[in-house]
Order: structure tokens, then sequence, then C-alpha cells
């Protein structure tokens, strides 16, 4: 292939190809754990687990994105990228076939195999978008965010269904092995292990849908304690810290405040609750749409994003008749958020090292501070034996929320001793 067929990319659908590997592998991370809370019910009643056990069998990994993403990018350092995802994707695997194959400790320890897995791959997904698509980053991180919410809905609807005809088990090994495996073909095909790009031969073919330029190298001394002394990455962490806790407190409990506060049944209130997943569908979609053809700037986009999440806990407080359009309003935005935020990530580090490092603080303060968000509102609401002051809660976190987003968004400085006329391209640790 000449160096012009290159640049111009073969016809479709070889320019999609990268984008779909890894769509594929942000989908398999994510399938293992949504199957699981509608079955929770008949798992603890066949494996007799308290209420307590029943809520490690969701928490567990969530507090693995926490805890273990500093461990995670460090492991990442070392392997790259390319190895780095299916190392991700095999940990997910055994861990889905472990946790589906014995009693209550086979099921906990899959479980945190499973949470370790993700934790890997949720760092592996923004740094190939900054590597292999920083052209089209809102773009990509916004199909990224989309496909695992596809999935989790997914997988949320036909979890019961498919336990109904061949038990619980066989249904959270399905989730956890068949798009974990078909996306671990795909990945070692595209991302061949020990090296540090895409297949060179696809990346040809695709042209112009990735990004070919040369890859620079830079030492990177001393770079956790440069990040954590940049004001924008702790102000990106607490952004995404009032998101997750949010967005997790909500999850859990707004079926629960549906049925209170409109007098709903238990599955009527279910449903309801789920516009509020549904349409973090088509959020992440709206990212690409006001960066690239709106041209807002990244202050605004944020503004209105967060703006709109607020709407649902708001609109519960003042008039909890208008769930549906309220859930509608930010279910949109809850989506759109994360999308937002990691396209600013992306867009503000100037190496893969900064950007695995940035994208572990933020990770690692979010997905601790989610892990409180369910258990905060249950205990306020115990105590209070009412919605408003939870919702307050929610409120709160979304106004922490919003004003790091915005000040991380102002912020135009660069990680302390970072070479501020260094290419505004990623370039290999």
């Amino acid at each position: 292939m000449s160096l012009r067929d290159a640049r111009r990319g073969s016809p479709y659908p070889w320019t999609l190809v990268p984008g779909v590997v890894f769509l594929l592998f942000a989908s398999g991370l994510r399938a293992p754990i949504t199957g699981v809370p509608p079955l929770v019910g008949a798992i603890g009643e066949d494996l007799a687990l308290s209420s307590v056990g029943q809520g490690l069998l969701t928490s567990i990994p969530v507090l693995c994105f926490g805890v273990l993403t500093p461990l995670a990018s460090s492991l990442l350092r070392r392997t790259g990228l390319n190895t780095g995802g299916a190392c991700a994707l095999a940990l997910v695997v055994l861990g889905s076939v472990v946790r589906s194959s014995g009693g209550t400790a086979l099921l906990f320890v899959g479980t945190a195999l499973i949470g370790v897995g993700i934790t890997i791959g949720n760092l592996v997904a923004p740094m190939v978008i900054g590597r292999d698509f920083r052209r089209r980053a809102a773009l990509m991180t916004g199909l990224y965010t989309s496909s695992i919410n596809v999935i989790v809905t997914a997988s949320t609807a036909l979890a019961v269904p498919v336990a109904t005809w061949v038990g619980w088990r066989a249904s959270i090994a399905v989730w956890g092995t068949v798009p974990v495996i078909v996306a671990a073909l795909t990945w070692l095909w595209a991302y061949p292990p020990r090296s540090d790009t895409i297949r060179p031969s696809l990346a040809a073919r695709a042209g112009l849908w990735v990004d070919r330029e040369p890859v620079l190298r830079v030492e990177a001394p001393g770079l956790w304690g440069r990040i954590l002394g940049w004001r924008p990455a702790w102000l990106l962490a607490s952004a995404f810290a009032g998101h997750t806790f949010s967005y997790y407190a909500m999850a859990a409990w707004l079926p629960t405040s549906l049925g209170d506060l409109s007098g709903m049944g238990q599955g009527a209130a279910g449903a309801a609750a789920s516009v509020f997943q549904l349409t973090g569908i088509l959020g992440p979609l709206t990212v690409p749409v006001m960066f690239s053809v709106l041209h807002w700037s990244d202050r605004t986009v944020l503004a209105v994003i967060s703006a709109a999440w607020a709407v649902l806990p708001v609109g519960l407080l003042v008039l909890p008749s208008g769930w549906l359009v309220w859930s509608l309003v930010s279910g949109v935005a809850q989506g759109a958020f994360f999308t937002a935020l990691f396209t600013l990530v992306i867009r503000r580090t100037r190496s893969v090292d900064e950007n695995r490092t940035v994208s572990a603080l933020v990770q690692t303060v979010g997905y601790v501070a989610a892990s409180f968000g369910p258990v905060s509102l249950g205990w306020i609401h115990q105590v209070t034996g009412g919605w408003q002051a939870p919702f307050l809660l929610v409120v709160a976190a979304l106004v922490v929320m919003a004003g790091c987003a915005l000040g991380a968004a102002g912020d135009r400085s660069t990680p302390p001793g970072a070479d501020p006329a260094a290419p505004t391209g990623l370039v290999a640790p």
C-alpha cells in the first residue's frame, strides 16, 4: 500500500474497525457486573447470604475501582496498553468462571478478580483513546460511554429471563464470558500484546480514523509527584467524585424513593427508574455535538451538563409527580458528564504517562466516593424517615461536581515540570 493510500485510508468498513474493536473491549468490561444486581435475591437465597453479603456482590467491584487503581496504573506503566488490556480481559473471564463454579467463597473470590480486571480496563480505555483517537477524543469517549450504557441496559434486562431458563449461575457466567471472550479475540488481533501501537496494517487501512503521527519518547521522572501538585488534577478528581457519588446513590435508591413519593408498586417503580439509565445511552453522544458542531467551550459544556444533572434531585424535592421529565433530563446529563470530563482529561494531558496518572487519580478519588453514595443516602433516609435530606445531599455533591469541573476547565496550566511548548499530541512513556 502506498503512503498516499495509507493517508487516505481504505474504504469502509476497514476505517471503522479500530473503533469497533475498542468499543467491544469497553462493553466486555461491564457485562460481568451489571448482570448481577437483578439476581442478587436469588443468589442470596440459594447461598444463604445476608443482606450485607448481597450488597458486597455489587460493591466489591466499585471498591476495587477506587482502591486498586494506583496499582493498576503501576502495572500498565510496566506492561503497556496492549498487554494491559489483554490482562484485564483475561482476569474478567477467569473471575467469571470462578464466581459461578462453587459456593460462597468462590463467589466472592471471582467477584474480586472481576473487579481487578475491570479496574485495569478502566484505565486502559481513556489511554487508548488518547493514544489512537486523540483527534476524535470527544466522539470516541462518547461512544465508549454509550456502549457501556447499552450493555448495562441489556444485561440488566436479560439477566433474569436467562436465569429463569438456565439458572443464576449460568446466567452470570454467560454475561461474564461470552462478550468478554469476543472482546478478547478482537483485542488480541487489533492490539497485539508487547506492542505500543495498534496493528500497523490495520492502522494503515483505517487511514485518517486513527492517529498515526510519529511516536516521541520522553522521560517522566517524579510524575506522580508532579501530578499530585497540579491543581486541575485534583479539581477533575473532585468533580468525578461528586458525579459518581450522586450517580451510584440515585441508581441505588431511585426505585425506592419513587415508590414512596408516587405510590408506585415495586415493579412499576423499577421500570420508572430505568428511564434514568436508558437515557444515559444518549447523553454521551451529545458531547461531540456540543464540542465539535456547536463549538461550545469546555466551561459552557460542563456548565450545561451540570445544571441538567441537578434537575432530578431538585425536581423530586419540588415536584415529585414530574419524575419522568426529571429522569429524562438528568439521565442524559449523567451519561454526558463522564464523557465530557474524560475528554477534558485527554485534552489536557501531554503524554500517555500523564494520561495514565491523571486518570488513575481521578478514578481512585471518584470510585472511593462512589462506594459511600448508596450507604450515605440509605442511612440518612433511615434516620430522617423521608427523602428531602437524602436528595439535598445529592444536590450538594452535584454543586461540588459543577464547581470543580468548571474550575478545572478554566485552569489552563500544565503539570509542573512539563514543557509548555511540547506537542499537544500524546507521546509514549
